[in-house]
């Protein structure tokens, strides 16, 4: 069967867009190996949870790339465009490594939630046992009045800037 998949533009700050450098590359994901070499080579520490969190993309060629948390997609992709974005939470026990959480929030690229099907995909070619669906889940919406992006709350379709209504179906990019 064959996957076509919608390819996400940047479209936040362009200051964000300014922090593209060959530093802030993303770690690409090819195996379980790759996150316990990425976090032991940028020390990445547990949250709260005993989770350490991620800043992912996929791009193009479907495989995944991770950066820190605190990092922008937009850097973590070099400033391609992108298949999905968001955060995941890696479970890192007895040398195992085990995908937790994964979300799609990233209000630079604003994927919608049918971008699952990249990300499990990408998952899926490097063998990390993961969620069968986001487990955070969000939804997008530009106004067309004030060109805000709002993310959609309790399907609560105003915008947070202006109060203009917004559309009730995906309208960014």
């Amino acid at each position: 069967m064959l996957f076509l998949a919608s390819k996400y533009k940047y479209i936040g700050p362009e200051e964000h867009r300014l922090l593209v450098a060959d530093d802030n590359v993303g770690t690409k994901v090819k195996g379980f190996g790759d996150v316990l070499t990425w976090i032991k080579e940028t020390d990445q520490h547990p949250d709260h949870n005993t989770g350490i969190v991620a800043t992912y993309v996929i791009l193009k060629n479907r495989f995944m790339y991770i950066a820190d948390r605190h990092s922008e997609h937009v850097a973590c992709a070099q400033g391609q465009d992108v298949l999905s974005a968001g955060e995941i939470t890696f479970s890192i026990e007895k040398g195992k490594v085990e995908v937790t959480e994964v979300t799609n929030l990233s209000t630079g690229y604003c994927p919608a939630p049918a971008s699952w099907k990249a990300v499990d995909k990408a998952l899926k070619k490097a063998k990390l046992a993961h969620p069968k669906k986001f487990t955070c889940n969000f939804e997008f919406r530009l106004c067309l009045k004030c060109e805000t992006i709002n993310v959609i709350k309790d399907d609560w379709y105003v915008c947070a800037v202006c109060e203009q209504d917004l559309d009730k179906k995906w309208n960014i990019n």
